[in-house]
């Protein structure tokens, strides 16, 4: 049986289905009419599915959830709160399936060497680093800190590293609210949103993207020089699993001779 009481799941506070397809229908500003079409559902059903008066079925659940791109933990959510059991698990980080997932991600990071290249959670927090990433990091003043949020949060301009520092944190900022406003983050990320926010507004200047730039580095001033890198991110979209699925790897490439030699260095 695939149906559950959500009284039984253990979960406490489950969120009512229809209140969570509402807010999910207008974080995508979709009107009940125009999602009812986009997901070829009557939007009269739409209405009573939002207001309680029809209940879908498991599948009904996730193919408005896939229409409306939740995130694999809100899936799960919804699940519950129809009454169904999720659909997503959390494997051990030791789980035997997970092993081929774990390799690809220290090969990307082994393969980004002599460049530094991290993997962040969908929190920000730094769960894996190569060499030359962590050496980058210590030598920038953000070795103490397992968050990289945290880390802009808790440096004034003066006392860091980062040239650029209104530019670097205000992008920062700004990709984080681009996180927020998709649906893909935490509390934990609202929260951390906040302090960044609090931290730039008290400190910072403002910033203006230059956009006739190729691109927008972040300038590190280590040893006396100037560090400049840029980075690619690359997401796992094909990973179920709720552990990995919202991992994001972030590699660094540097902007000119003089950080290319500072990568080469820390390999030697």
């Amino acid at each position: 049986m695939n149906r559950i009481e959500a009284k039984n799941t253990g979960r406490a506070g489950a969120a009512n289905f229809g209140d969570l397809l509402s807010r999910w229908r207008k974080k995508r500003r979709f009107s009940q009419l125009s999602f009812g079409l986009f997901a070829e559902v009557s939007p009269r059903h739409i209405s009573f599915l939002e207001t309680g008066r029809a209940r879908p079925s498991r599948q009904m659940v996730l193919k408005l959830a896939d229409c409306l791109e939740m995130p694999k933990a809100e899936v799960n959510r919804a699940l519950l709160a129809a009454g169904y059991s999720p659909a997503y698990q959390q494997r051990p980080e030791n789980d035997a399936d997970l092993a081929p997932l774990n390799q690809a991600i220290e090969s990307l990071l082994a393969n980004q060497m002599p460049y530094g290249g991290i993997v962040l959670d969908r929190d920000w927090n730094i769960t894996r680093a190569n060499a030359s990433a962590a050496r980058l990091l210590a030598e920038a003043g953000f070795g103490a800190h397992g968050n990289l949020l945290e880390a802009l949060a808790e440096q004034s301009p003066e006392a860091s590293s980062i040239v650029n520092w209104d530019e670097t944190v205000g992008l920062a900022l700004a990709r984080v609210r681009t996180e927020i406003a998709s649906g893909l983050a935490s509390a934990e990320l609202g929260e951390l949103e906040q302090k960044l926010a609090a931290h730039f507004q008290r400190y910072g200047s403002g910033f203006e993207v230059d956009r006739a730039q190729a691109v927008i580095p972040t300038k590190f001033l280590i040893g006396g020089q100037t560090i400049s890198v840029f980075s690619t991110i690359a997401s796992f979209g094909s990973v179920q699993d709720l552990a990995l699925a919202d991992l994001k790897a972030e590699l660094m490439f540097p902007l000119d001779e003089v950080s290319e030699n500072y990568f080469r260095r820390i390999q030697e």
